[in-house]
């Protein structure tokens, strides 16, 4: 009798899916697609009102290290300036010349704050950003695929660290919008080997990399396989493109570059926070017994304090020295246990993809958007392989852009699940392929 009933529940269950599965149909999908694509702008925009609504301008961009603060100073008459004694000790008003935050994440705060000097604007801000990459997501595949375009867009929409990050000002939504144009171009010059979009590419990869500097060494990684390829090919017009490409990047970044060489006697191309990350994240491979995990704010603060008290700084340090310090110290730890270093480097993807032990190491509770957070990330890690393995020859850019993104963060020690936001739209892509094969074919 149980088994007669579980039956006709399977049978039913069935039946009302296959019932729905045609408005799935890509015919019917890319008939309605502008209906769609509506429906999911519409849906964003109530997601970035509600977090609008619910961020309280006494907890919204109130780090010291955050863009928002920088670009306060800089309209404010003090120039590209902030400091962050957590990292930066030696603070005063004579030293808190910066370079802890890339600049197109600054300036694009800065322009909020002029036409409205409040928080407020900021988070518009972030909203625009938010909502701009979801058509940026459908621009991309909209020639190949009108309903995986639709499908990746809405995995953008819905995803929960994406959403987390407007009410955050570290540059990662701004870093998303410019990857995504940057891959649009990259993937029409690849399909088309002409030159004009390789170098809208490189403009806008370097773009983006002046808001996550992680992203340089992905451009510079995809520059060199590009490269790689077309030697292989012996393409000699496709060989030159390629060190285009490279300089064209080079050239987006140099003035963020000169800048710093002018300020600190040194061409910084990223942030001044990379030791400092080096360091906090990996000071602990000597300790007895070993035990990987993310370095939260509190003990990482103590990690630095004893670091300093035993050194020999004098106070004077500009962020470059500091950054040099905490940099050459990391390197020594690792360089002791090399061992344990590779095997906390690959614990790290756990905490990158998933936050293990991250809400633990801040003294968090774990929230339900934490747990849907979560099935995301593996939904999205599961899908993404799957449509990589169908797509990778036409998509390998952001195959390739995605691992040498996760492999940075996880080599420097910065892991944790918003990260994922600077190549989400790369992942969504991936996976929107790999679903758009579970439905109708008309």
């Amino acid at each position: 009798m149980t088994t007669t009933l579980n039956e006709t529940k399977r049978k039913t269950m069935f039946e009302k899916l296959k019932s729905i599965s045609p408005l799935f149909g890509k015919k019917k999908v890319e008939e309605k697609s502008s209906v769609w694509l509506a429906g999911i702008m519409a849906a964003a925009f109530l997601i970035a009102v509600v977090i609008f609504l619910e961020h309280e301008e006494a907890t919204t961009f109130v780090t010291n290290n955050g863009t928002w603060n920088v670009a306060s100073n800089l309209m404010s008459g003090n120039g590209y300036s902030a400091c962050d004694s957590n990292y930066f000790p030696f603070c005063s008003p004579s030293n808190q010349v910066t370079a802890m935050r890339e600049p197109i994440p600054v300036l694009l705060m800065a322009a909020s704050r002029f036409f409205y000097p409040d928080e407020d604007a900021g988070l518009v801000a972030q909203s625009m950003l938010y909502l701009g990459t979801i058509l940026a997501i459908y621009w991309v595949l909209k020639k190949e695929d009108i309903r995986t375009a639709l499908i990746a867009s809405f995995f953008w929409a819905v995803s929960i660290p994406v959403i987390l990050e407007m009410g955050d000002d570290t540059g990662n939504l701004t870093a998303a919008f410019f990857f995504t144009i940057a891959m649009f171009y990259f993937l029409q010059s690849w399909k088309e080997r002409k030159l004009t979009p390789l170098v809208l590419s490189g403009f806008f990869i370097g773009i983006t990399a002046l808001s996550r500097s992680v992203h340089f060494g992905i451009a510079i990684g995809l520059g060199l396989f590009l490269l790689g390829l077309q030697l292989m090919a012996k393409n000699r017009k496709q060989v030159i493109q390629a060190f285009i490409f490279l300089g064209v990047v080079c050239l987006t970044i140099a003035p963020w570059m000169i800048r710093n060489k002018i300020v600190f006697d040194a061409p910084v191309f990223g942030t001044t926070l990379t030791g400092y990350n080096l360091y906090r994240m990996n000071y602990y491979l000597g300790n007895e017994p070993f035990q990987p995990h993310y370095v939260g704010a509190v003990e990482g603060l103590q990690a630095v304090q004893k670091l300093i008290e035993g050194s020999a700084l004098t106070g004077a340090e500009n962020e470059i020295q500091m950054n040099d310090f905490y940099m050459e110290a990391g390197k020594a730890i690792i360089l002791q246990y090399p061992f344990r270093y590779i095997g906390l480097s690959l614990y790290r993807f756990l905490i990158l993809w998933f936050n293990i032990g991250f809400n633990k190491s801040y003294g968090m509770e774990f929230l339900a958007r934490d747990y849907v957070a979560f099935i995301q990330s593996v939904f999205f890690l599961f899908a993404g392989i799957i449509g990589a393995t169908k797509k990778y020859k036409e998509y390998w850019p952001l195959v390739l852009s995605i691992i040498l993104g996760c492999g940075a963060y996880m080599v420097i020690g910065a892991a944790q699940m918003r990260y994922l936001v600077d190549f989400m739209p790369g992942i969504v892509i991936l996976s929107a392929f790999a679903v758009s094969d579970l439905l109708p074919k008309d």
